[in-house]
């Protein structure tokens, strides 16, 4: 257990009412590729074929279609969140496994959708309790932000997460992160007036996370950068390399050891 009452943490945080926090790759992160777990769920309804290697590189190329088709998991078309998922899992299986009858198909998403709803598919990242805890002794209010289907909030509940204000979900606000409205809405849910310079946001991606955040006049960090991403964090010129960490325990040092400029 870290020592959340450190003086220099408190001064670091002192000008924050509010911290929220991203969730995938933030706090939580897959206990298993999602291929693997496609797979798994696949193998318990008798298919024993499976390419894993051709299931990542369709999950990759249909996830990117059904964003870009139906963004936000289809929140402002005629189809729901579920109806999305079913239909990305149907799709990539049918791309990379054609013989797989309908009926078979209908099974298997709904197993998935109902799957990722649980601890198996889950851990936290390390030390995501730790900075959880932290927020909390040193402000008033802390959330979550994400882009996310509305089984966030089950997903948080099993996960035992220490606990937080509020849950904001891109699908029930109708606004995905980078846009404004997302953290406007996390605002509005504080019990007393934070104003946008009193709001930091932690997160793991630069453009949804780090400049999203500050484009709403929000400060913002960036946490788990992983060695894919560094090269164009560092090329980035908007984003402070003051404000990166590799994980929260560098994170947390950080907070306990040097006087952070915002």
């Amino acid at each position: 257990m870290i020592n959340t009452g450190s003086h220099l943490v408190a001064k670091n945080l002192a000008r924050f009412k509010l911290i929220t926090f991203d969730v995938t790759d933030t706090l939580l992160k897959f206990s298993r590729p999602p291929e693997m777990q496609y797979a798994l769920a696949a193998k318990r309804h008798g298919c024993t074929d499976l390419n894993e290697p051709a299931l990542a590189k369709c999950f990759r190329s249909n996830f990117k279609r059904m964003a870009r088709e139906y963004p936000n998991f289809g929140k402002c078309s005629t189809y729901d969140w579920q109806w999305w998922w079913r239909t990305l899992v149907m799709d990539i299986f049918r791309e990379s496994h054609a013989h797989l009858d309908h009926e078979r198909l209908n099974r298997i998403a709904d197993d998935l959708i109902e799957d990722f709803k649980t601890s198996d598919c889950w851990t936290k990242t390390e030390m995501a309790d730790e900075i959880l805890e932290t927020a909390r002794v040193h402000c008033k209010h802390v959330g979550i932000i994400s882009n996310f289907d509305p089984r966030l909030r089950d997903i948080i509940g099993v996960m035992n997460l220490p606990t937080v204000d509020f849950i904001v979900t891109s699908y029930e606000v109708g606004d995905q992160k980078p846009g404004g409205k997302i953290f406007e809405h996390a605002l509005s849910l504080c019990n007393s007036r934070v104003l946008p310079c009193e709001a930091l946001h932690v997160g793991n991606t630069p453009h949804l996370d780090y400049m999203g955040a500050k484009q709403a006049g929000w400060s913002s960090v960036l946490v788990n950068i992983d060695s894919a991403s560094e090269k164009g964090v560092s090329l980035d010129p908007e984003i402070n390399p003051k404000h990166v960490f590799r994980n929260f325990s560098e994170f947390i040092h950080v907070l306990k050891t040097v006087e952070l400029k915002w």
